[in-house]
């Protein structure tokens, strides 16, 4: 009850000069302290008005917001900051769930859409030049398995438009957006005629590679750059916004995109992490010459320089506040966006001038993140803006660290106003080393702060996980959490949210193997990708109709049997030997390798996936999509997993940037800058569409 003594203290700390102007206007009323009285009637009290309670993040008054920058850079700091990919609900994915007879980009939360390199919309398919291949495309297409890799040929960076026919199963290529030298493709958004495309100067990898110093912030430049392709074979520039600092990451909503970066600024002989007397003095002295455009990242509009923001808009951490002590501090900012995808114009803004690692954004609701490994355990700083306004609406310290990128965003989640996360603490125990708890969180009514509802897994009695097992996946879904936990067989763990403030473990199931992406299929159907006990990606249909005893209803191991479209025998059956010596898939761990389609009786989702061994003395491996159909999902106990064909791609073609579009029947997958086209009951039969 520490934090909570002390923001009592703090909160009549900060209202003392009222009562004492209070107290003062009562004495007079009284007489004050003596003397005869007064035939004249006494003055009216006057009740002075309120202060707005205050958080730990607060903005600065008018004209101080370089004087507070300065002084955050006038103290030591131990920060060293990992920033993750994006970081996430209720319902399976907007796009790519339901309703539509086309797939989509496999979102964090339904109605916010997210940035990636390939764009769809039933009519128009949009692909960026892919990081993993770049640029590249190699005109012969080897389907013999033990073709090679030819070397590629540089081309002209483009992003390149096609017009489906999906009743054909074709594709042909109807435009070409040219990039920039020098620039690279973050992602797309796709909505009819207007293409947005999110480019950057710099990429430092995919998929949640850690920042682990400002420097990597320093001289990047992100542009969000909106196009008309009404007219996709003359693709018109309708607007462009530029900012210095490198992409954080971005997310969509009707017609406005949220745009976060972060931004170092570049001033000669500046030390962002002061450690000793020296650093602090070097840094007074070369900030006292600064200016607020020496520290503000540079924005434009259509190359014209705008203003949206100042240093005293930013939020900064109030050294007051209960916790505020001893928190680190750096240089970078980080900047948050809301920019009509019409028009271009900026229609929001606001920064943070404080070290922060993750990102989350609901429909809501946005969470700003940072783990502070500097604390003897792990800690993560969480901050809550509202989405619509970046209206600051508090702050809270938890035990843990909260892991972002990748799969692992779906560890927090926001639902009725419920914050829910959940984070991983090393213990330094060798005999139980890691601790995992679930916290529910909520803005308080009466002041900008974060109140924990709840902890899951803090007294062993609630334990999440058995000793030195570790946290795979994680899915929140309405009301519901779902858990998987592994060291050498897989507890499934459903967790009943439907009052915050008690959240219970209400069903477990015990399986081999263990789920990196849970997907709901229904309300009584949960489909999980991972790995078997023998590290094979596996596919485990669950029955969660009981919550408090979930089954597993099917099961199937990939890539295990070299004939193409098989499937082995007896689902996951470990006492038969695999054919390959091994096989992996990037879809557990990155979402957006994973395509689902949900139909009115059967689903059908792909899978990609290499596999390798020796055969023969000879070694081979194959890349390959992997299509599965779900059957039977009205009834759950009847529920199946069917694998019904699969695609092969030239080898080396699987990669994080490996895509695949389901419409109706038509087939389009994107693997190394390769276009292919087909059907889904004919998966064999597939054509490749180079550039024009």
């Amino acid at each position: 009850m520490v934090r909570e003594r002390q923001h009592k203290e703090y909160v009549m700390t900060n209202k003392s000069p009222l009562l004492c102007v209070l107290m003062a206007s009562l004495l007079v009323a009284c007489g004050g302290g003596g003397g005869s009285p007064s035939a004249s009637a006494p003055p009216p009290v006057v009740t002075p008005p309120t202060p707005d309670p205050t958080g730990l993040l607060v903005t600065s008054s008018e004209g101080e917001g370089l004087t507070e920058y300065s002084a955050k850079l006038s103290r030591e700091s131990t920060a060293r900051i990992a920033f993750g990919a994006p970081v996430a609900v209720e319902a399976a994915p907007a796009a790519d769930a339901g309703g539509g007879s086309f797939s989509g980009t496999y979102t964090l939360e339904s109605g916010v859409d997210e940035h990636d390199i390939v764009k769809y919309d039933g009519a128009t398919l949009a692909i960026a030049p892919s990081r993993s291949g770049c640029c590249f495309v190699v005109d012969a297409f080897p389907l013999e398995a033990d073709a090679a890799m030819e070397e590629p040929a540089s081309l002209e960076s483009q992003i390149r438009l096609f017009a489906t026919d999906p009743v054909a199963g074709t594709a042909s290529q109807s435009g070409t957006i040219t990039l920039p030298e020098g620039i690279s493709a973050e992602g797309l958004y796709l909505d009819g005629s207007s293409l947005q495309a999110l480019l950057s100067t710099s990429w430092w990898g995919a998929f949640g590679e850690p920042f682990v110093d400002p420097f990597y912030w320093e001289d990047q430049s992100v542009s969000l750059h909106s196009y008309d392709i009404s007219d996709p074979a003359s693709p018109s520039l309708v607007s462009e916004l530029s900012v210095e600092g490198g992409l954080v990451t971005s997310r969509k909503a009707g017609d406005e995109v949220y745009l976060i970066t972060r931004h170092t600024p570049n001033i000669e002989g500046l030390i962002p992490y002061p450690q000793t007397a020296e650093d602090i003095a070097n840094n007074e002295a070369i900030l006292a010459d600064a200016s607020e455009a020496d520290v503000l990242p540079e924005i434009l509009i259509d190359g014209t320089p705008v203003t949206p923001l100042s240093l005293d808009d930013c939020y900064r951490v109030d050294p007051e506040h209960p916790l505020g002590a001893d928190l680190p501090a750096d240089s970078v900012l980080t900047t948050l966006l809301t920019v009509s995808a019409t028009t271009g114009e900026i229609v929001r803004s606001a920064c943070v001038m404080e070290p922060l690692g993750g990102v989350y954004v609901s429909n809501d609701r946005i969470a700003l993140t940072y783990v502070r490994w500097d604390a003897v355990s792990e800690m993560t700083l969480v901050h809550l803006l509202d989405r619509e306004t970046y209206e600051y609406l508090g702050s809270e310290q938890v035990a843990g660290a909260l892991y972002s990128g990748g799969n692992n965003d779906f560890r927090i989640s926001e639902f009725d106003g419920v914050l829910r996360m959940v984070t991983t603490e090393w213990t330094g125990n060798p005999e139980d080393q890691l601790k995992h708890r679930l916290m529910t969180l909520q803005p308080e009514a009466d002041a900008p702060e974060l109140e924990v509802l709840a902890v899951l897994g803090e007294d062993e009695s609630a334990r999440i996980g058995k000793v030195n097992e570790d946290l795979y996946g994680v899915r929140f879904m309405g009301s519901r959490a779902y858990l998987v936990t592994f060291e050498r067989i897989d507890p499934l763990y459903v967790v009943d949210l439907s009052d915050p403030t008690a959240p219970e473990i209400v069903g477990e199931l015990e399986v081999p193997g263990f789920s990196d992406l849970l997907h709901e299929v229904n309300d009584n159907l949960l489909l999980g990708l991972g790995s078997s006990e023998r590290r094979f990606p596996k596919l485990e249909l669950y029955d969660v109709s009981a919550i408090t005893s979930p089954q597993s209803r099917s099961c199937i191991e990939i890539g295990t049997v070299r004939a193409a479209g098989a499937m082995a025998p007896n689902g996951c059956d470990v006492s038969i030997p695999p054919e390959w010596e091994w096989s992996y898939s990037p879809a557990q761990y990155n979402r957006y390798a994973f395509t689902y389609l949900a139909g009115d009786e059967t689903d059908r989702f792909t899978v990609p996936y290499s596999a390798g061994g020796r055969v023969e003395e000879v070694y081979e491996y194959v890349d390959r999509i992997a299509l599965f159909e779900l059957t039977d999902k009205a009834v759950p106990e009847e529920a199946a997993l069917n694998l019904v064909g699969e695609i092969e791609l030239r080898p080396g073609s699987v990669s994080g940037d490996t895509r695949v579009v389901i419409d109706t029947d038509a087939l389009y997958v994107i693997a190394y800058s390769d276009l292919l086209s087909g059907f889904w009951t004919n998966p064999e039969a597939v054509t490749r569409f180079g550039r024009d």
